[in-house]
């Protein structure tokens, strides 16, 4: 399928925020084929697509006995597209049908992006792999998160999701300056669970073909996740 046919969307979020309840308020429109999480498996894509422009054409290396040897024909950008094929057609997977697809990650805390910069080059980097890529970016109050799910069994929760919170806010700020508004809008669940309109404003200002009644009812329901590991046992994962 060409990429010209699809618009892509991604929620940048952390865990326990109702990134769950999104991904099924998008998906609930005809066409959308938005994917969970798939621990950021495209962060080694960008990692992997950083080395090689690192490495193109280093010193001219053209020469068999040159300890670059081979980097002179490296191209980054048959690279990417390459890549953007592979993950187009094994991850994202859309169907003849699908207009809108991406997927949502929780994995951009400390230990993924340790600061904004660091966060700001991904996020970047994703929107050169999947073309006109707009991002939907959720935040929760911190102390709430930390206090829900499996977050209420990790003593430093509250710090993690205190810097994550701070991280996606800043470059949020930073994407918007870049890409423009109609690219990048920022939406808070504790705001949006009483308010299902906020949701539907920034994704009409993203160019998502929303519908209010779709959103209203999906983000209305609970979500029942099946069982999530924590401490090597097992509970109900529950996302509101």
């Amino acid at each position: 399928m060409s990429t010209e046919s699809l618009n892509f969307l991604t929620i940048v979020t952390f865990g326990r925020s109702g990134s769950t309840t999104l991904q099924a308020a998008l998906n609930a429109h005809s066409g959308v084929a938005i994917r969970g999480e798939n621990y950021n498996a495209f962060a080694g894509l960008w990692r992997y697509w950083n080395s090689i422009q690192d490495s193109a054409d280093r010193h001219h290396s053209g020469k068999s006995d040159h300890p670059w040897f081979g980097t002179a024909k490296l191209n980054p950008q048959s690279v990417l597209r390459d890549l953007q094929v592979h993950a187009i057609a094994n991850v994202l997977r859309p169907k003849p049908t699908t207009q809108w697809t991406g997927f949502k990650e929780v994995r951009y805390e400390k230990a993924y992006f340790p600061d904004p910069v660091t966060l700001l080059s991904y996020l970047l980097f994703l929107q050169e792999l999947f073309p006109g890529l707009v991002f939907l970016i959720n935040t929760r109050d911190p102390a709430l998160a930390a206090k829900s799910g499996w977050w209420s069994s990790n003593p430093n929760a509250l710090q993690v999701l205190q810097q994550t919170n701070f991280n996606l806010e800043r470059v949020a700020s930073d994407l918007e300056k870049l890409l423009g508004s109609h690219r990048v809008q920022i939406i808070n669940h504790d705001q949006w669970k009483h308010d299902s309109t906020l949701v539907t404003r920034a994704l009409a200002q993203l160019g998502f073909p929303v519908q209010d009644q779709l959103i209203s009812t999906t983000l209305s329901t609970h979500l029942l996740h099946g069982k999530v590991p924590v401490n090597g046992t097992t509970s109900e994962g529950v996302e509101q």
